[in-house]
């Protein structure tokens, strides 16, 4: 059997989703604020998807890509995103630039998310009041798996200067997912955190309020600590398991990564044997992930199991298929009980 090994891939690499105009083709990747400037035009550099950008940059944000959707639909430049299987986040920048379409928007992005274990990070209308924020996720109409692989925060920001203009709070939001996964880990719950480059909020938002918007995430001026973000919900609110932000993305992490750690059994014959080796890298990458902190538990019993075998996890009819399927159990920080998880794997079917 090829050497298998499963390593814990980038959990938070962004594409956004705008209209750049003749600036580049299909997807750019870009490094850093400088890197930017010199990819997208003018318009962008100067305006609310260059403000949107720097709020990311300034926020911890990396390496992400930009998708132009100039001349083609939402849809359309999301098929060009798929040569690139590292993007974990999408962040789609017009949602609001024709208010008639942002539902259809919303549902393409989260549609795309829910099938590559990724987030989509939304936000209301600019002129838009908290209640307001929380009738658009309704208005989006989003499926179960849609809403569970997203999230929308509230409400715009505008930075400090005469004459500034608001934008979007899902640049920064990004940037702070991204400082969080590096410093703690994409179980850490991204919340009460600051947020960098001197902006606030757009609007206010009372403590009524945000008893009432959930599961909207709102953004907060704090006496002595600036603007922090709050929330830490997805969009779904029928299903207790996916309720929570960290508890998402810390599923779809381990999916992905034991994705792609199993394609190496891909030609390994369909047996005891090659079950056992998965199992086995399976329980040492979950294990190096309960001692990080990433799962809950006094042993490792009590944070994960890893079940696979036929009669347990596979049909008969599943072995003679070459189909290889395992089946995770992940005890995440919250809520206290164990996440479901599922990798699939179809053997070759001459050496099964």
């Amino acid at each position: 059997m090829s050497v298998l090994s499963v390593s814990s891939g980038p959990t938070a690499v962004p594409v956004f989703i705008s209209d750049f105009g003749t600036a580049f083709e299909g997807v750019a990747r870009v490094h850093g604020w400088s890197d930017f400037r010199g990819v997208a035009g003018e318009g962008a550099r100067s305006g609310m998807t260059g403000g949107v950008l720097l709020g990311y940059f300034e926020n911890g944000g990396g390496r992400c890509y930009l998708a132009n959707t100039a001349g083609k639909t939402v849809r359309e430049a999301l098929t060009e995103v798929e040569a690139f299987d590292d993007v974990t986040i999408l962040v789609p920048l017009g949602l609001w630039d024709d208010g008639a379409n942002a539902r259809e928007t919303a549902r393409a992005v989260t549609a795309y998310a829910a099938a590559h274990r990724a987030m989509a990070i939304l936000h209301a209308d600019r002129d838009c009041d908290a209640r307001q924020a929380r009738g658009a996720v309704r208005g989006f109409k989003l499926d179960a798996d849609q809403s569970s692989h997203a999230a929308l925060y509230h409400p715009w920001l505008i930075p400090s200067g005469d004459g500034a203009q608001p934008v979007p709070p899902v640049g920064a939001v990004a940037g702070v997912w991204c400082q969080v996964d590096d410093k703690r880990g994409v179980w850490k719950t991204p919340a009460n955190v600051t947020v960098s480059g001197d902006v606030r909020p757009f609007q206010a938002v009372t403590e009524t309020e945000m008893g009432e918007v959930q599961p909207v995430g709102v953004l907060r001026e704090s006496p002595g600590q600036g603007t922090l973000v709050w929330g830490t919900r997805t969009l779904n609110e029928g299903d207790e398991r996916w309720k929570y932000i960290p508890v998402r993305r810390l599923a779809d992490t381990v999916e992905r990564d034991l994705q792609k750690a199993f394609v190496f059994a891909t030609f390994e014959p369909n047996t005891q044997p090659t079950w056992e080796k998965l199992r086995s890298q399976a329980d040492a990458y979950l294990l190096s992930l309960w001692k990080l902190g990433g799962l809950q538990g006094a042993k490792p019993e009590e944070a994960y199991s890893v079940q696979i075998g036929q009669g347990v996890t596979m049909t008969e009819e599943d072995v003679k298929a070459g189909r290889i399927v395992m089946k995770v159990g992940l005890a995440a920080v919250r809520p206290a009980e164990f996440i479901p998880a599922t990798v699939t794997v179809t053997v070759a079917a001459e050496r099964a």
